[in-house]
């Protein structure tokens, strides 16, 4: 496939590299998360968006065509990309090609469920809008803040023969899902839903031992009973960027989670950043986790971790 001079974006992770990579002037189409996870972007970079005033007005000039898989295809159309760029859990077929009014190989899906995958994934961006050098740049500051993160980590006082501390990531509480929050469900005495995707890489980097979920594992439903059973260290909670569902169920309000260790010693955890989220901003969702677990390790000498 030649060097595309047209792209549309259906993932804000997607947007946040090809803006990372400088790519900005062939995007012709984005969603309406593009432009904050850009945002975002600017923030964990500590980029000042003045430096990239034209390159914002360009994002936010473009047509919001929706994300995958609901982006509505005949406004694709009219964009007549050259490629299209998405991600999320699962395949991206040949059919849902064709209904973009594309080749197969004009459509690149991204599953990108560990730091592995999003290093792979950055790099087939770069081959297929040939920017090496930038690539280049990209992939050395993604390592640098992740060494300086861990040196973090490794100067932690642990035991040589300490266990690492087991630690639970509620994702979200919301067993049905509305968008006014309202009408929104939860039963945390009976399952959560614990995070996957980068989540068990970074909780590893961390110091930490992932509960319920290993490196290439997308979210998953967890009974509480085997919460219970697990008693994890640990308990992280992001529940959606602070889901109003999930304020009206305080951890230690909730049937049964009292019985919970990590509640007891209060090593219970809010989350600002989202540790599961599979894009360049996991450098600074890393640092918070290895600050937290740091706290963990100081406030409880003589448990594990």
């Amino acid at each position: 496939m030649h060097t595309p001079r047209r792209v549309v974006s259906l993932s804000p992770n997607v947007s946040m590299i090809l803006f990372a990579l400088g790519a900005d002037e062939i995007v012709v189409g984005r969603t309406q998360d593009c432009l904050p996870a850009i945002q975002q972007y600017l923030r964990v970079w500590h980029i000042p968006e003045h430096t990239v005033t034209q390159r914002l007005q360009h994002w936010q000039g473009l047509p919001v065509v929706g994300a995958w898989p609901l982006a509505d295809r005949e406004s694709v159309k009219t964009l007549q990309p050259e490629a299209i760029l998405t991600s999320g859990s699962g395949l991206f077929g040949v059919h849902e090609a064709q209904t973009f009014g594309v080749a197969a190989d004009a459509l690149l899906h991204f599953d990108t469920r560990t730091l592995h995958d999003l290093d792979q994934h950055i790099q087939q961006i770069v081959v297929l809008l040939n920017k090496p050098q930038e690539a280049a740049r990209v992939t050395a500051r993604l390592a640098l803040r992740r060494d300086e993160a861990q040196a973090q980590q490794r100067e932690r006082s642990v035991p040589p023969t300490a266990l690492l501390p087991t630690t639970l990531l509620e994702y979200c509480v919301c067993i049905q899902y509305d968008a006014d929050p309202d009408r929104r469900l939860a039963d945390p005495a009976r399952a959560i839903l614990v995070g996957g995707h980068l989540a068990p890489d970074l909780i590893r980097l961390s110091g930490g031992a992932a509960l319920f979920t290993q490196p290439g594992d997308t979210a998953k439903w967890v009974a509480f009973d085997d919460i219970r059973v697990a008693q994890p260290d640990v308990i992280l909670q992001f529940d959606c960027h602070g889901c109003p569902t999930a304020r009206k169920h305080p951890i230690p309000r909730r049937p049964g989670w009292s019985e919970l260790a990590a509640v007891a010693r209060h090593a219970v955890y809010p989350l600002s950043a989202n540790i599961s989220d599979p894009n360049p901003c996991f450098p600074a969702a890393l640092e918070e986790l290895i600050g937290i677990l740091n706290t963990y390790a100081a406030q409880n000498p003589t448990c594990k971790g």
